[in-house]
């Protein structure tokens, strides 16, 4: 579970680097959406570093996935409120979210699978 944690980090900084390129290339707006995902994959490895300070060993991956369950409930729900506005520079950044917090579980179950 730690290497998976790490992974996740390495994934944050690599992002985060990308950010800072695209800022540099001036291209803000992809800058801005891709530290919103390097965010979201920084969130993933903390939850999982607390997880991991405070349940024993054999309950990690368990107490991880009802931890990551319980993010996406208010990112659908902004994203309902934004499409019902018609505001989709907004429904864009939470379905930004929902596909990040997905990768890291799909990455969750590779690992699971290996």
């Amino acid at each position: 579970m730690k290497e998976f944690l790490k992974s996740l980090e390495r994934t944050a900084g690599d992002l985060r680097r990308q950010a800072r390129d695209l800022a540099a290339d001036s291209r803000q707006d992809d800058a801005d959406l891709t530290k919103i995902r390097a965010n979201i994959y920084e969130i993933c490895a903390t939850v999982g570093g607390v997880v991991c300070k405070t349940q024993p060993e054999s309950q990690w991956e368990a107490v991880y996935r009802s931890k990551l369950a319980a993010l996406p409930q208010n990112w659908r729900a902004a994203l309902e409120a934004a499409r019902a506005h018609g505001d989709d520079r907004r429904a864009a950044v939470e379905e930004l979210k929902l596909e990040a917090l997905a990768d890291v579980l799909a990455r969750l179950d590779a690992r699971k699978e290996a």
